[in-house]
């Protein structure tokens, strides 16, 4: 299962500025500020939106994650907005200044690196076009993916767990389960849908896709940074409560994998988290 990478880029070095007018967004659509990474499991959202914004290099400043749409007209009036996303299915590339969605080609050629051109970055900005299928398969336009799983694979919970189900033991079923939901929650520092995202399974998204080398190509004929898809936000969000625990309790036990994942984002305190929800 590959999850949706997604990242804003803004041509600025002011990182509060830009976390600032995040929250006040959030705010303005109805969301709820709330801190994940508090060390209690906070209150749970139908809906929620959750972002890190990077510090600033190279005269950029990224956030990482999946803003509501909302948001980026609101943004856009104080910086303009480069947004990515990238999925199984698509490449979503969009530019917003000025409150609304601008024309990417015009918005982006004054961010052209000095060995690019704009006929490499309208190149890299067409979209793709399926191939016309061979001759018995079902054409593009009417082939319906498989639809997604209703349930969650049995394998990811433990073994006393997947013992249980011949056994029709409802409460000792409860109770595991409810052992393995608040050992996820601790996880992922109270985040719920992170600890739904972890049960379910996350991969990274394919690169080397035609979607994937579309971002990429638009990308090497930008002045953002080398490294704009690193960390992602998974390595952020695993990362982040680890590091504030070390930082509150500089002598807090680890556990197996836990300075792999700290290792993932050594910088993460340097983020700057906007969590926000909303149950309509």
């Amino acid at each position: 299962m590959s999850t949706p990478w997604n990242s804003l880029y803004c041509p600025s070095e002011d990182a509060g500025a830009i976390a600032r007018s995040l929250q006040d967004s959030l705010i303005a659509l109805g969301y709820q500020p709330y801190n994940p990474f508090g060390g209690m499991p906070g209150k749970t959202f139908a809906q929620t939106v959750r972002l890190f914004v990077a510090p600033p290099a190279g005269g950029w400043t990224r956030v990482i994650g999946a803003p509501d749409d909302g948001q980026l007209p609101r943004l856009s009036q104080v910086v303009t907005c480069l947004y990515f996303q990238l999925d199984v299915t698509e490449a979503r590339i969009e530019v917003y200044a000025n409150g609304e969605r601008a024309d990417l080609l015009a918005s982006l050629t004054p961010y052209l690196r000095t060995d690019s051109d704009i006929e490499a970055l309208q190149t890299a900005l067409e979209p793709l076009r399926p191939e016309p299928p061979p001759g018995n398969i079902t054409p593009f336009s009417l082939y319906e993916p498989p639809p997604p799983p209703t349930t969650l694979p049995f394998t990811v919970l433990p073994d006393e767990v997947q013992s249980l189900a011949g056994k029709v033991d409802k409460d000792a079923a409860e109770k595991m389960f409810n052992r393995l939901t608040g050992q996820l929650m601790k996880k992922v520092g109270g985040d719920a849908d992170g600890a739904r995202a972890l049960i379910a399974g996350e991969g990274a998204p394919d690169w080397d896709s035609p979607n994937g080398n579309r971002i990429q190509a638009v990308m090497n004929c930008l002045t953002i940074p080398a490294n704009w898809r690193e960390p992602d936000f998974t390595a952020l969000r695993d990362a982040y409560p680890l590091h504030e625990r070390r930082r509150r309790i500089p002598n807090a036990r680890l556990y197996p994998g836990d300075e792999a994942i700290m290792a993932k984002a050594p910088d993460v305190l340097a983020y700057l988290p906007i969590y926000g929800g909303r149950n309509s």
